[in-house]
């Protein structure tokens, strides 16, 4: 099995307060790594186990990027990702927040790389550069 990605990020927040702005990606999702940058408007994510993660355009159209797997308001979010996936395997995405000592810690690790969606991992090399927006969205409030 091929090894995460993992990216390990410090915020000046507390975990709650990431765990809530990381949910709202739209907010922080930069539109380039979407299907279409200039109709795009903004990501649904439906709350809790088993909800959507939905990619939205200006003309309707929605693109669905995964399901959630887990769900631990302000610890831990974990969901299946289809995002770029041309062979249509998804992989899985965790992102986990623990507390430190001038706020938190945030650690994602992007994995569920097989045979069968390995030619797929190569396009997520960026999530440094995607969690810097994040980390402006949060340093914001």
């Amino acid at each position: 099995m091929t090894r995460p990605i993992e990216v390990t990020l410090p915020l000046p927040c507390p975990p709650a307060e990431a765990f809530d702005a990381y949910v709202d990606l739209g907010s922080w999702w930069d539109p380039m790594y979407t299907a279409d940058a200039p109709t795009f408007t903004g990501v649904r994510v439906t709350p809790g186990l088993g909800g959507s993660i939905v990619e939205q355009h200006a003309d309707g159209s929605e693109q669905e990027w995964g399901r959630i797997t887990l769900w631990q308001p302000g610890m831990l979010l974990c969901h299946s990702f289809l995002l770029a996936h041309d062979s249509g395997v998804p992989s899985q995405v965790m992102v986990r927040f623990a507390p430190a000592e001038d706020g938190c810690t945030l650690h994602l690790e992007h994995g569920g790389w097989n045979e069968d969606n390995l030619r797929d991992r190569g396009r997520f090399q960026d999530w440094p550069v995607l969690l810097e927006g994040f980390r402006r969205r949060v340093s914001a409030g």
